[in-house]
């Protein structure tokens, strides 16, 4: 018999249910006990509908561990009593409140940092740690849905992230700590407690050590094979997990002689399985074959799956997904594509249900194949239309543009030169704006009300007329436009109230672009994306930005800036091409920015934002990949803005990570002005910073809490700042787009943010 199993499912529910009662709870008002019992019953309602999905496509085992209220990182920290001391949660408060408080913050402190898990568009909570962080099992989380699980008589897997990958993602907090592994004794020791308490009424365990892809060091590795030596000799039922990229083949040795019950591959990233099968000191009973892609919406090749499969002798194998299935939307089913091009290009694509039948295809494949003990192909009417769908994406007309194809041939070295040098542009620049330091600006967005929402859905679903819908979105601009001049900032935006998201508002108006109505991903906590589908070349018919800039441009005599989303992260955070490499399509959308980047010139725009906010998250795991990334990466980059004049000025927003390792490849995006998200941070970014040269904006007001920017926390983050970067070249901005808050919240931060860099203005002239 062929085992299947999944690696996890989606947890926001049919029609994003869990989004609507995690953020009724936000308020910890009178209702929130109330709020707090809808939540458990909808869990109850997630869990069963995904353990039933897997029931009725055959598959082996039912997941206990994947389901999150808010991330699964934040809740091993409750699984592992590890809070963080500056919370000063009671010991007998409220769980959820404790919970919230963590992922949310409160009055008194900011909540955790949040960053990119690996390299997925998803956030992760980072765990903190200090010299005196203590461990201890709490089992409650997990107790009750095991015992839930229980009523579909089916074999049970636990999921638990594993105590290399917890301690390495978790941030040090104070200067006694040295060293992360000093914990990993008491962290151990919590694991083997909690595993001992569940393990014996779950028949799997699956433990994901991501980490495993990444470059460790050899003290880490020693500690990888100390301990799963432990584990592994005390429960025989581990199954030890990896996904996203292969392990490094000289991590190998560091497995060998382990007795795991089973090693999980992601075979969509894993190029040489060869050298891992073909090692005889790797101990497991199964090898888990990851060959349902879980982070990729595209069918799969069930006939190309088979014969990888078939190639891997000798073994006994478990078929999976090659990651959770959280990374793309729950079902198929829920969308609606009724014209002939949608209808088709719908037959090419897989949701997380349908890549669950995938599975149950692909498994029954390969078990027929076993019992015959022969590799024909079996024959199945899924099997059959499967194979009919991936030749006709092949071959469809919609894929490739001859137009386009003609134009990517065109391009050559002279497309990817620089403007002049940036200390002369800045010259130019200066005697253009008249700018002083200290200028404020913000990242783009402003609250999207739900006035402004009805808007939008009324003029999608035909209630309204275009020009009805136009003049009541120029409303809502000319109201954004005077907040602003209220609050007395130096550069202005629009407010983009007619874009519902800053990569779906351009797909919609971009051939070769695909859009859902109901694809929601979890991108953090109950902020959920649709992410667009990118199914061939890229152009564009009409100008995407122009009217609503045009409009704005009459109401204020300030510097408006133009707003557009770069290449790399329109790629990024949509489902991408797998029949072309993506350098291909970034230069196809730098095209297409770079026509609409120079009618913004055209028409006296001359502050221009090019966001990208996925550079960061984009960068390959493996650093031997790196340099290939940063090349094409960075000719798509400046393709889109090369040729506009040198007293025109490029902005660009990048979220907040790691930047050490992309330091040099920022400086080299060379634009006039980058703003980065680093509130949350308390600034420590600055340190890595203080020799980039150009313009910097510094987000000091986090935006991802209702927490308010006081006077007093903005003067002691720009003090910080200011220690670290030329006075020149500081821009006060907020860390990203305000679409998320509502005015309330926002008023008294942006006024505060303005009055504090007037105080610093004249601080420095004195100076």
């Amino acid at each position: 018999m062929v085992i299947n199993h999944v690696l996890g499912q989606s947890r926001i529910g049919f029609n994003r249910n869990l989004k609507k009662y995690l953020e009724n709870c936000f308020e910890f008002n009178e209702n929130f006990d109330e709020n707090v019992n809808y939540l458990k019953e909808l869990k109850k309602k997630i869990l069963y509908n995904n353990w039933n999905l897997k029931s009725i496509n055959n598959i082996n085992y039912i997941n206990v561990g994947d389901f999150s209220f808010y991330d699964h990182i934040l809740d091993n920290i409750f699984n592992m009593n590890c809070t963080p001391d500056r919370f000063k949660i009671k010991e007998n408060e409220n769980f959820f409140k404790k919970y919230l408080i963590l992922a949310k913050g409160n009055l008194e402190n900011q909540p955790l940092e949040m960053k990119k898990w690996f390299n997925t568009n998803y956030h992760y909570l980072v765990p903190e740690y200090t010299l005196n962080t203590n461990f201890s099992s709490n089992s409650n989380l997990l107790k009750n849905d095991i015992c839930f699980a229980k009523i579909f008589k089916k074999k049970i897997k636990f999921i638990l992230i594993g105590p290399l990958t917890f301690l390495k993602l978790g941030k040090i907090k104070d200067n006694k700590l040295k060293n992360r592994l000093l914990l990993l004794p008491n962290l151990l020791l919590s694991y083997f407690s909690l595993i001992n308490e569940l393990g014996e009424n779950v028949d799997l365990i699956q433990i994901d050590e991501p980490i495993l892809i990444l470059n460790l060091n050899e003290i880490w590795l020693k500690c990888l094979k100390n301990i799963y030596n432990i584990l592994c000799s005390y429960f025989s039922n581990i199954m030890l997990t990896t996904y996203f990229e292969e392990i490094n083949y000289k991590y190998l040795k560091y497995l060998e002689k382990i007795n795991f019950f089973s090693i999980h591959l992601d075979l969509i990233n894993y190029k040489k399985i060869d050298t891992f099968t073909e090692n005889k000191n790797i101990k497991y009973k199964y090898i888990s074959l990851g060959i349902i892609d879980g982070k990729n919406i595209w069918k799969n090749d069930l006939e190309k799956s088979f014969y990888i499969i078939n190639k891997i002798k000798n073994k006994k194998i478990m078929i999976s997904t090659s990651c959770s299935l959280i990374h793309i939307p729950l079902d198929l089913n829920l969308e609606n594509f009724n014209d002939k091009k949608t209808k088709n290009i719908k037959n090419w694509i897989s949701f997380g249900n349908q890549k669950i039948e995938e599975l149950d295809t692909l498994t029954e494949l390969y078990e027929s194949s076993l019992k015959n003990n022969i590799t024909k192909k079996y024959i199945k009417k899924n099997f059959i239309k499967n194979i009919f769908f991936v030749m006709n994406k092949k071959k469809s007309k919609l894929i490739f543009i001859k137009s386009v194809q003609s134009k990517i041939k065109k391009i050559n070295i002279n497309n990817f030169k620089y403007r002049i040098n940036y200390n002369l542009r800045r010259n130019i620049q200066k005697k253009y704006f008249k700018f002083n330091d200290f200028t404020t600006t913000t990242i783009g967005s402003f609250p999207q009300t739900t006035k402004i929402r009805k808007i939008r859905i009324d003029y999608k679903n035909k209630l309204i007329s275009k020009n009805n819908y136009e003049m009541l979105m120029k409303k809502e601009i000319n109201f954004i436009v005077k907040k602003q001049l209220d609050y007395n900032l130096d550069v202005i935006v629009h407010g983009e109230p007619e874009r519902n998201d800053m990569v779906e508002y351009f797909a919609e108006n971009i051939e070769g672009f695909l859009l859902t109505t109901n694809g929601w991903v979890q991108s953090y906590g109950s902020r959920y994306v649709k992410p667009p589908i990118i199914y061939g070349d890229i152009y564009i018919k009409n100008y995407l930005t122009l009217n609503w800039i045009k409009y704005s441009q009459n109401l204020t005599k300030k510097p408006l800036k133009g707003m557009l989303t770069g290449p790399i992260t329109m790629i990024k955070w949509s489902f991408k091409r797998i029949d072309q490499p993506n350098y291909l399509t970034s230069i196809q959308i730098a095209l297409v920015l770079k026509k609409e980047i120079k009618k913004l010139e055209k028409i006296g725009i001359k502050i221009i934002q090019i966001d990208e906010p996925a550079i960061r998250e984009f960068l390959p795991i493996k650093i031997s990949k790196y340099d290939f990334y940063f090349k094409w990466a960075l000719k798509a980059f400046i393709l889109t803005f090369n040729e506009i004049k040198n007293n025109t000025q490029i902005h660009t927003h990048v979220c907040y990570s790691e930047f050490n390792n992309i330091i040099n490849f920022i400086k080299n995006l060379n634009v006039d002005v980058i703003s980065i998200e680093t509130s949350r941070s308390n600034m420590s970014i600055t340190t890595t910073l203080n020799n980039y040269n150009n313009d910097i904006g510094l987000g000091i007001y986090d935006i991802h809490t209702k927490r308010k920017m006081e006077i007093n926390y903005a003067v002691y983050l720009i003090k910080i700042i200011i220690n670290n970067i030329n006075i020149k070249k500081i821009w006060i901005n907020p860390d990203c787009g305000l679409k998320t808050r509502k005015w309330l919240e926002i008023d008294k931060s942006l006024k505060n943010i303005v009055y504090c860099s007037k105080i610093f203005k004249i601080q420095s002239k004195l100076t």
